[in-house]
């Protein structure tokens, strides 16, 4: 597989102001990071260490959350990662970038998936949610080695899994390569899942507003 930058585009409309396009950027950043990882074909040793990065935090917290996508995104080679070209504040506007775009059009897939089932995406979050915070398993530290998960907590997180996986329209391949990253830790899955959830919605809901469209497809250079 050729990993060669193209040129893309994030489309613009309306206004923005820095703070919500700051939010806006960084969400794009970490689940670009998190979109690199599901590449079948990288590297032996880059695999390596996004494997590690994977099963490294106890994900109990909001310090693993940020961690993991940072780390997952400087694992990316410098000219691989997303790289600001030209930009244009109009209505419409754009910001034209550089960085691959096998990754970036999962990312698009991804946030356009939430956003024609925007509902139904909420619900389903609002239901693993409730139920995560029922069976208690943000207080799980998966970093314990004494840790012992009961059959109902396996079994919610595997159908918690299942059903984002769902919502994100990731495909087979992409959720086998999540389930070799975690080593079928099924409550681990569950929180990356969780987390990636709540980059992409508001993703989605900007994208719903008509504020930004997430391509995924070569810039025209136009």
């Amino acid at each position: 597989m050729a990993l060669e930058a193209t040129k893309t585009k994030l489309r613009l409309d309306g206004r923005w102001n820095l703070e919500e396009l700051s939010e806006a950027t960084r969400d794009y950043t970490q689940l670009y990071g998190f979109a690199y990882s599901l590449l079948a074909d990288l590297p032996i040793a880059r695999r390596e260490e996004i494997d590690y990065i994977y099963g490294k935090f106890p994900w109990r917290g909001g310090y693993s959350t940020v961690n993991f996508f940072d780390q997952l995104f400087h694992k990316i080679p410098p000219n691989l990662r997303p790289e600001v070209e030209r930009i244009q504040y109009a209505s419409p506007g754009f910001i034209e970038l550089s960085e691959l775009l096998l990754v970036a059009s999962i990312v698009a897939g991804i946030v356009k998936k939430v956003c024609d089932a925007i509902n139904n995406a909420h619900d389903t979050y609002r239901r693993v949610q409730k139920g995560s915070v029922d069976l208690k398993l943000a207080k799980i530290d998966l970093a314990n080695k004494e840790l012992e998960l009961t059959q109902r907590q396996i079994a919610f997180c595997e159908s918690s899994a299942k059903s984002l996986i769902e919502v994100f329209g990731l495909t087979e391949g992409q959720e086998h390569l999540i389930d070799q990253r975690v080593q079928g830790n099924a409550v681990m899955k569950h929180k990356i899942l969780m987390s990636v959830f709540r980059r992409v919605d508001r993703l989605a809901k900007k994208q719903n507003e008509g504020k930004l469209e997430v391509t995924g497809e070569q810039s025209d250079g136009i």
